[in-house]
């Protein structure tokens, strides 16, 4: 390949739009790798918020226009710069680069690089990075044995949080969400009990399925922000809502009837300033990642039912149109760059 490619997000009032342009192969410099990589991953929710809502809502700067998203790769280093130690021309590795043939990554202790071990796939490991979003949240919630847990939304990072609860020891398991397909995968993957809350009332059904008391544990993985309401009427009383998705947009609550008199705990999740380990928490993002790594590796965390689409990147334009379409039709989708 004489040059690299690259996905170029374009905002635009009437148009917005996904494109796929040529760049020159960049040299690593000093304390840093270059990756040629065989796969990226999509994070639906946050890049397709580009689309939707323009480049502020992605968090790049305004006047932004243009930009190369997206933060999940796997690939082979082709390229060391001086001073780097640790990682060497050949080594496979998951980045948190953009959707690209070829990215630059900088070496320091905290970087967002990790090596891929043997039994872990290209088109699986690069969704280290959402395996982390998703184990975070596990372990905010501080999962028992026998706890209940509901899990409205079952995109990636949902069926990543059943796949860890499940290993954590929760029972039951509760998958909730409108398309069935997500439900049938859910269910392959562990989840005891399925709702489709366009067929039946999700409270109720909670409510039976916990002998009457509510989810210990609630989930909000989606990307509706008015589902927080529906998560706090199935979670029990004392129970913990947890926000491990990051939808757009406001959610309404009623304050009395639910947080109030159930004295609900709500936590979010984003992990800011989780680099570094502290003797309080030593759960850091790279942790996270290589936790994730290894239980793929090892057969544990099944992600090959969840890939809908491994496709070449130039299919990308059409990819995109699917999602903003709606979530019916795909799933786990990720990108080939031959």
């Amino acid at each position: 390949m004489s040059s690299a490619q690259r996905l170029m997000f374009v905002s635009s009032p009437t148009a917005p739009r996904v494109e796929l342009e040529s760049f020159p192969i960049p040299t690593p410099q000093a304390g840093q790798v270059l990756v040629r990589n065989t796969h990226t991953q999509v994070s639906a929710g946050s890049e397709t918020n580009f689309l939707r809502f323009g480049p502020q809502s992605y968090g790049l700067p305004e006047g932004a226009l243009r930009a190369n998203i997206g933060y999940m790769t796997v690939g082979r280093i082709v390229a060391v710069g001086p001073g780097v130690s640790g990682f060497a021309i050949g080594d496979r590795v998951t980045t948190t680069a953009g959707h690209a043939s070829h990215s630059v990554v900088d070496i320091t202790p905290t970087a967002s690089i990790d090596p891929v071990p043997a039994g872990a796939p290209d088109d699986a490991a690069g969704f280290a990075a959402l395996g982390d979003v998703a184990l975070h949240g596990v372990r905010r919630a501080q999962l028992q044995i026998d706890q209940s847990v509901a899990i409205f939304g079952l995109g990636i990072v949902g069926q990543l949080v059943l796949q860890f609860a499940r290993h954590s020891g929760a029972y039951p398991l509760i998958a909730i969400d409108l398309v069935d397909e997500r439900l049938e995968l859910a269910q392959r993957c562990g989840a005891t009990h399925v709702i489709n809350p366009s067929r039946e009332n999700v409270v109720q059904r909670v409510q039976e399925i916990t002998q009457g008391t509510g989810a210990e544990v609630v989930f909000h993985c989606a990307q509706a922000a008015s589902i927080l309401q529906s998560a706090m009427e199935c979670a029990a009383d004392r129970g913990t809502v947890v926000l491990t998705g990051s939808p757009p947009g406001t959610a309404t609550i009623r304050l009395k009837e639910e947080l109030l008199r159930k004295e609900l705990k709500l936590t979010g999740t984003y992990e800011s300033g989780m680099t570094h380990p502290h003797v309080y928490w030593r759960w850091t993002r790279q942790r996270n990642r290589r936790a994730f790594l290894r239980l793929l590796a090892s057969g544990q965390l099944q992600l090959g039912p969840l890939l809908t689409h491994v496709v070449p990147a130039a299919e990308a334009p059409g990819i995109y149109d699917l999602i903003l379409r709606g979530s019916a039709g795909w799933l786990g989708v990720v990108f080939k760059w031959e």
